[in-house]
């Protein structure tokens, strides 16, 4: 626990929302404050009024918050590097912070060249939708127990696949399937997989939201989705964002209450603020 409490602190969209500015201040003081790329976007995607008031509740100071990368980011680093990206703390953006006191301001509309970035980082979530669900394919390959079952005993299968995927012996080796497919990968032979790897912990959360899908649309994902439906499944994408890079920095803040079971199942010994 002492080295997670050391831990830099990854903020999800739900707890922002849900305290004061001094409950962000007294964290930020403890841990320091990771914002996501998935948070940056949900931020500015909301009306002035709205950014304003989120962008508020971070403490009003020069660097209230550190900007880190993607999982996809981190990932291409450890497919070249043949090696584990480590804590997302140490992939830090240089980022011009004078915007974020902009932000604070309602009166403050984003300019075009920022809404173009925005629309562009709307496009890299839809591509990791369409990445997340192809994971769906993979449930009969592991876990075969599904194809016969009745869709009555579709709780009880999910619980028992979800402690084969906290086994670290099972996601590794998915993992290093992982990595020895992709086209970015050129050394011989990968390094060990361990916990350490955002493709461990990417693999290990993608899994849990399949899983998710998987009991809440046994009749399966239809190839062309009502807009409501993709937009829920975006929204799981954004908070697998969330999760996968607090389990590799060790603390998280989230009033989620799937996040927060998942984590204690992951990452008993990290810090959660709930």
């Amino acid at each position: 626990m002492s080295k997670a409490l050391n831990s830099k602190l990854v903020v999800d969209k739900s707890y922002l929302q849900a305290v004061s500015r001094t409950r962000m201040t007294e964290l930020a003081s403890a841990h320091g404050l990771l914002m996501t790329d998935a948070l940056l976007y949900e931020l500015v995607k909301g009306t002035d009024t709205e950014r304003a008031g989120w962008f508020a509740r971070f403490p009003d100071v020069a660097r209230p918050f550190e900007l880190i990368p993607n999982p996809g980011v981190l990932m291409r680093h450890e497919l070249e590097n043949n090696a584990a990206c480590g804590l997302p703390s140490s992939h830090v953006r240089n980022i011009d912070h004078s915007y974020t006191a902009l932000y604070r301001d309602p009166s403050y509309s984003i300019p075009p060249d920022l809404i173009k970035l925005r629309e562009g980082k709307k496009d890299e979530i839809d591509e990791d939708t369409d990445q997340l669900l192809t994971l769906i394919d993979s449930i009969p390959i592991l876990f075969p127990e599904f194809e016969s079952a009745h869709e009555k005993d579709y709780i009880a299968l999910k619980r028992a696949a979800q402690d084969k995927i906290c086994d670290f012996d099972f996601v590794r080796r998915g993992a290093e399937v992982l990595v020895a497919q992709s086209p970015f990968f050129s050394s011989e032979n990968a390094a060990r997989i361990d916990r350490d790897w955002i493709t461990f912990r990417w693999l290990q959360v993608g899994l849990l939201f399949v899983l998710d899908l998987k009991v809440k649309y046994p009749g399966g994902i239809p190839p062309v989705m009502p807009p409501k439906m993709r937009e829920r499944i975006r929204h799981d994408v954004l908070d697998a964002q969330y999760l996968m890079l607090a389990l590799l920095e060790g603390a998280f803040a989230t009033k989620e209450k799937k996040l927060c079971e998942w984590w204690m199942k992951l990452n008993p010994e990290g810090v959660l603020y709930s």
